[in-house]
């Protein structure tokens, strides 16, 4: 995950540059996690698979980086639930997250570089709120502590303003994804538990901070509709009636969505490169995953060709490929895309 040292000589560079390009980096894409560029094999769909490749890299990324991302094992945290209800992965991630979590707060772990930073505390506590409602568990003691120490970092501006905005959509890319994943995390754990007076405050913040700020990107506006069907007070009937139309409109015609559709004008890759603009894994999955949960139905023409359109795409490893939108290394946007890719299969095949 690290580049070559800058004392490293000019020539040497360009040759060993030149040598792993050739011979080296496409092995390394291929091979780890099954996260390299290719064609998707269409006639090997495995739900089974997709769940085998999410819950192994998961653990991979446990036990090699220790933390909690959006990109890697966040989704996974909150997909597993849902996707394999008897997997030991539901357990070992949320045991994982929950000490991850705690050990920040409690002063354990002292914060360094993103580890224990605002957006990897507010976003492990979402999917832990995620977690917690999708097993039934009632709201569990970390969560508890998660929850109540972010509205002590929430700012006066209704969202975390250090949430890390580096130009790496669409999970950091701008201040209002915390607020929405919150709402969303929030909304389902209200559902399923006894959420307290300040989670609801906590909420109404967030609310109040979407409310004064005009989403960026279709993203921003998919993730508020996914919101709103939580917190119908978050976004006017108005909008949501005319974004859903723009969400499905963006639909290419093949069925699924492109990374070009859902972006904001920060949403540039390293040179100044646009998004993809032809369909990728994760923004079909994501988008139909919010069509499912905001009342769309699964008969509905625009979902089931996106789910067609997801079965035809996992590759032969179990993923769903998806270009990295900031720059062609390692591509971990792969993994949110397969977690939202089951979730959105999941109804008729987990077990």
């Amino acid at each position: 995950m690290t580049g070559f040292p800058e004392t490293c000589p000019q020539s040497i560079l360009k040759t060993i540059t030149g040598l792993l390009a050739l011979f080296i980096l496409p092995l390394i894409f291929t091979v780890a996690a099954g996260e390299g560029d290719g064609e998707p094999d269409d006639t090997a769909y495995s739900f089974d698979g997709g769940v085998e490749f999410l819950e192994k890299v998961s653990k991979n990324w446990r036990e090699e980086q220790e933390c909690i991302t959006c990109h890697t094992n966040g989704w996974a945290l909150a997909a597993q639930p849902v996707i394999a209800p008897g997997s030991k992965e539901v357990a070992a991630g949320r045991e994982f997250a929950q000490g991850y979590l705690a050990s920040f707060i409690k002063g354990e772990a002292k914060p360094t570089g993103q580890y224990g930073s605002v957006e990897g505390l507010v976003a492990t506590t979402a999917f832990l709120a995620l977690s917690d409602a999708r097993t039934e568990s009632g709201v569990h003691a970390a969560t508890r502590m998660g929850l109540d120490h972010v509205w002590e970092l929430l700012d006066k501006s209704g969202t975390w303003e250090d949430w890390l905005q580096c130009n790496w959509p669409p999970f950091e890319s701008d201040a209002e994804y915390g607020p929405t994943l919150m709402l969303v995390a929030l909304g389902e754990l209200q559902d399923a538990a006894k959420i307290t007076v300040a989670d609801q405050r906590g909420a109404k913040k967030l609310i109040a901070y979407l409310k004064g700020n005009e989403p960026l990107s279709l993203h921003a506006k998919a993730m508020r509709l996914w919101a709103a069907s939580h917190w119908s007070k978050a976004v006017p009937s108005k909008s949501r009636r005319a974004w859903k139309e723009e969400l499905l409109a963006a639909r290419g015609e093949d069925g699924g969505w492109s990374m070009a559709s859902l972006a904001g004008p920060a949403w540039k890759r390293d040179g100044g490169e646009a998004q993809t603009s032809t369909s990728e894994a994760y923004p079909t999955a994501f988008c139909v995953y919010v069509l499912l949960q905001t009342g769309t139905e699964r008969t509905d023409e625009v979902v089931a060709a996106g789910l067609a359109w997801l079965r035809a795409h996992q590759r032969e490893g179990g993923d769903w490929y998806t270009r990295s939108p900031r720059r062609d290394r390692k591509h971990y946007i792969s993994r949110a895309a397969t977690a939202f890719a089951l979730m959105a299969l999941a109804e008729n095949e987990s077990k």
